[in-house]
């Protein structure tokens, strides 16, 4: 059953970068930590795939969501 939630997360992720690559979202990606951890680049913010399936529930994609985000990153010196 793991295997399932895997490949359902992938084309999950993989909707998610198309969705926000059409709106003219800068996506790189996918990296990996040393330590498996895959990580993505928006635009300026650096989000892990978690980060990134949650923004996606939560409906905060669009470039101000993301805008909003950056700017809270770069306040809190993260």
């Amino acid at each position: 059953m793991k295997i399932l939630g895997f490949a359902r997360r992938r084309k999950d992720i993989r909707a998610i970068v198309e969705r926000l690559r059409d709106h003219a979202i800068r996506v790189t990606g996918p990296h990996r930590t040393p330590r498996g951890t895959a990580f993505y680049t928006l635009a300026d913010c650096v989000v892990t795939e978690r980060e990134l399936l949650d923004l996606a529930n939560a409906g905060k994609l669009d470039a101000a969501d993301l805008s909003e985000l950056t700017a809270e990153v770069m306040k809190n010196g993260a």
